[in-house]
């Protein structure tokens, strides 16, 4: 019985129609009729149909080997297997480099050889190197001189002259809050100013001839009259008016100077 014939026998057995087996091996139907009416003619190339064999023996529960050899000698008679043609030409390839018949102890001995010229080198470089450094005399360094710094002579001190006092032509009047004071000032005889000032703010004023204050808190400010401080007025909570006049600084300046 032939390949086909075997193929289709099992099949029928196993109650499996061509589209069956199709589904099942995902080889076409056509390829699966050729092969059980063993058109071969009409497979696809050598290496695809084997497989084709192979695979159906297999669903259908055939041997495969043996279908694969029956295949190939009622195929492919006349043709030789790839797996000999390859065979063929590894004979023919010249012949290879074995490297089991090397010289090893030659090439040890090589080695071991270079090894030692290296360790060698390495040692005699390092031996002239240390001698001619311990026969090198040292460099000192030119001593250094240190120089006398001159002691230059201290400065005469210089005594701060004494400030100028400001000459004043006409009358000038600076008022300097310690507390809160209601103020009223008039210079030449215009008002300059009237209000409440807090401590540790300051009115100044110029005036050619007189200056009047008057001041709700005469112990709550300091007074100073051309450049001269007077201090308070009076006591906390006193009402003073005063007036500061151009003959007042005149007057004071000469009592100074007798």
């Amino acid at each position: 019985m032939g390949v086909g014939a075997k193929l289709k026998e099992a099949r029928e057995k196993k109650g499996l129609t061509l589209e069956m087996v199709e589904e099942e091996t995902k080889i076409r139907k056509s390829y699966l009729e050729a092969l059980e009416n063993e058109n071969f003619s009409i497979l696809p190339p050598r290496v695809y149909a084997v497989g084709f064999v192979r695979r159906y023996a297999k669903t259908l529960g055939l041997d495969e080997e043996e279908l694969v050899r029956e295949f190939k000698a009622l195929a492919y008679a006349g043709e030789k297997e790839e797996e000999d043609f390859w065979q063929e030409e590894k004979k023919e390839e010249g012949p290879r480099f074995d490297v089991s018949k090397l010289p090893w102890s030659n090439v040890f001995l090589g080695l071991a050889f270079l090894v030692l010229v290296i360790w060698l080198g390495n040692f005699l470089v390092g031996y002239f190197a240390q001698k001619a450094t311990e026969e090198r005399e040292p460099v000192l360094p030119p001593p250094v001189v240190e120089k006398e710094e001159k002691k230059e002579p201290p400065l005469p001190e210089v005594k701060e002259a004494e400030k100028a006092k400001p000459v004043y032509n006409g009358v000038n009047l600076a008022i300097e809050a310690r507390q809160n004071c209601w103020l009223s000032v008039k210079v030449d005889g215009n008002e300059a100013f009237t209000g409440i000032i807090k401590p540790g703010e300051k009115k100044v004023f110029d005036g050619q001839e007189e200056i009047y204050v008057k001041a709700g808190n005469a112990g709550g400010i300091d007074v100073t009259f051309n450049g001269e401080k007077i201090g308070v007025l009076g006591e906390v909570g006193q009402v003073v008016d005063k007036t500061f006049t151009r003959e007042i600084g005149k007057d004071e300046k000469k009592e100074k100077q007798g």
